[in-house]
């Protein structure tokens, strides 16, 4: 992923950037298993709950200036599943 200086990103939007980062890191086998339920960063993570972050994690990182293409496939190809949750794509 390439990153590019955008100016309209705020500190606070950082920060929640790298927070996501790494609770996606921590909830990333609820990709393979969905029945299964996460413990971290003091809360019980459920597959909806990865999907929402998924969303929010890739609006951050193209607000950021990275390449969510692989994202948006992922999300045109399951949207189904993310609309059965609740989950809309707010990005470009």
């Amino acid at each position: 992923m390439s990153q590019h200086t955008t100016p309209n990103v705020t500190e606070q939007q950082t920060q929640e950037l790298r927070y996501l980062h790494k609770v996606m890191q921590a909830i990333q086998i609820l990709g393979e298993q969905q029945s299964l339920n996460v413990v971290a960063y003091g809360k019980i993570w459920r597959y909806g709950d990865l999907l929402k972050t998924a969303v929010r994690y890739a609006e951050l990182a193209e607000l950021h200036g990275y390449d969510t293409s692989a994202f948006k496939h992922w999300f045109q190809k399951d949207m189904a599943v993310f609309a059965q949750y609740g989950v809309a794509l707010r990005v470009s």
